[in-house]
């Protein structure tokens, strides 16, 4: 240690250390000392905030990527739901419209039918295997429905009741091969009995029986029920004569009807609890 200060490296370094110490002492009488200092701290912190500079850019250029898409996502998400909201309004809308126009239009039914009553309905179910179109209403024995009440949508009638449950019932349309409905040809009086039939349900189609042969019934007449049984009113509208067939025997003919009702569509309908007429007719049966 001894030799270190006798040597000429601490000669050297002692030197320094006096000027440096001289020019500070000038610099605090000079106020040269604070550019000096400055400098100083820009030789040094320069490179530094370069480093920082580069290191942040390099952060930002890999995480924005990251924070783009899952900001894209985000808004994607929000956007579907604002859309799917949107939809269900829309919907909900159209429903209700409808609703109301068939509400107006069972309550002109109702002004011409003031002895009509009826228990509003709609369909919630449907089997996929039903051959004939039959569903199931959320009406029952609970809101006084009974077997064979007419069912009808704005369009005409549409089935009967053939199964009562507590709050739900089932309606077999005019489509079914079990459904007899007597009616009357509204321009001819020509009586007759509209069935289902196997073959012509594959078409929405139904059969109009028992027309004599010299009957006037045309193709484009409307049918409607006869009333004549006591389980249907008069005067609802069943359908259109599409076609006048000949029946194998010869003896007869039948003609061919277009159901007015919707009977795979309808969502809404009404059923005819009670009118004039119906306790009487049914007691003489």
């Amino acid at each position: 240690m001894k030799d270190f200060f006798k040597s000429k490296r601490f000669q050297v370094l002692l030197g320094v250390f006096t000027l440096l110490f001289a020019f500070m002492v000038k610099g605090l009488s000079s106020s040269e000392l604070m550019p000096f200092l400055s400098q100083l701290s820009g030789v040094v912190l320069t490179p530094i905030s370069k480093i920082t500079s580069v290191i942040s850019g390099s952060t930002t250029d890999h995480l924005s990527p990251y924070f783009s898409v899952e900001g894209l996502k985000s808004e994607n998400e929000r956007l579907k739901e604002e859309n799917q909201k949107l939809m269900e309004q829309m919907v909900d809308h159209q429903n209700l419209q409808i609703e109301n126009d068939q509400f107006r239009e069972f309550l002109e039914i109702k002004e011409h039918n003031k002895d009509f009553v009826f228990e509003p309905a709609t369909v919630i179910g449907r089997s996929p295997d039903a051959r004939f179109g039959s569903f199931i209403i959320d009406v029952g024995s609970y809101h006084g429905v009974s077997l064979r009440d007419p069912v009808i949508t704005p369009d005409g009638i549409i089935g009967i009741v053939t199964s009562v449950s507590y709050g739900y019932s089932k309606v077999s349309t005019v489509l079914d091969i079990t459904v007899d409905i007597g009616v009357v040809d509204s321009r001819t009086l020509d009586t007759g009995v509209v069935s289902g039939n196997i073959n012509l349900a594959q078409e929405s189609l139904c059969r109009l029986n028992f027309l004599a042969r010299d009957s006037g019934v045309a193709v484009g007449d409307i049918i409607t029920t006869s009333g004549a049984s006591g389980l249907l009113p008069r005067g609802l509208i069943v359908g259109t004569v599409k076609s006048i067939e000949t029946d194998v025997s010869g003896l007869s003919l039948y003609g061919v009807i277009q159901p007015h009702a919707d009977v795979y569509g309808a969502k809404s309908v009404s059923v005819i609890k009670d009118f004039t007429g119906k306790e009487e007719n049914e007691v003489m049966e």
